[in-house]
């Protein structure tokens, strides 16, 4: 029964399934019981659950993703460097139409993963941002970027989501995504930045600032 259970995931995932003996000793997946979780050899060991989400949605109407997303209006939101796909679904949930975008497979694999747990539906792309936003880009209201922060100025460590994330996560050209961005969005480009990190190097429209992040808005109007 557990091995059916595997196979109807990963076909859900439109993964290939293999024995646990040919696994690679890099992060690989693993099907257990109806979940996915990352792993590699030396037994290091990251899954992804509903608990960060639902967490959130408390209050997310007034949150600055929320309100950097203007998520009132119901935007179609390109989630364009989604890692873990977090803001993703809580933008969905929250009436968003949401496709999200993420170069490395395994990160979308685990993601999606947690989408389908969920009971959602959201359109997770295996793709370069770049081509998407040249094949659709205009089609968004929103072109959202989450790119991954650089490290922490007092040498804090991240959550283990996010290490885990660093070591699998492709780089990106982010200044030549914007721009490209900008030049295509229906509505606005919001860019997500540390607090104290200097914005790109276009000023933005306008800023919602939180305790550690800051959500930097750029409506095609203004620019």
């Amino acid at each position: 029964m557990e091995d059916e259970r595997a196979i109807a995931l990963a076909e859900k995932l439109d993964l290939m399934l293999v024995s646990k003996s040919s696994a690679p000793s890099a992060w690989h997946l693993l099907v257990e019981r109806d979940a996915l979780v990352l792993c590699r050899e030396n037994g290091d060991r990251f899954s992804l659950s509903a608990d960060e989400i639902e967490r959130r949605l408390d209050g997310f109407s007034q949150s600055g993703l929320a309100k950097a997303c203007q998520v009132a209006t119901k935007p179609t939101v390109l989630d364009g460097l989604s890692g873990w796909g977090t803001d993703g679904l809580s933008l969905a949930i929250a009436g968003c139409t949401v496709v999200c975008c993420e170069m490395n497979p395994l990160v979308l694999a685990l993601s999606k993963a947690r989408m389908l747990a969920m009971g959602m539906n959201v359109t997770m792309v295996n793709d370069d941002v770049s081509n998407i936003i040249a094949t659709q880009g205009k089609h968004f209201d929103v072109i959202y970027l989450d790119e991954m922060f650089p490290d922490h100025p007092k040498g804090a460590l991240p959550s283990k989501a996010m290490q885990v994330l660093s070591e699998l996560a492709t780089t990106c050209d982010i200044e030549g995504v914007f721009e490209q961005a900008l030049k295509v969005v229906k509505s606005r480009v919001v860019v997500k930045r540390r607090r104290l990190q200097p914005p790109l190097s276009i000023a933005p429209s306008w800023s919602i600032q939180s305790k550690t992040v800051r959500f930097d808005v750029y409506t095609r109007n203004n620019h």
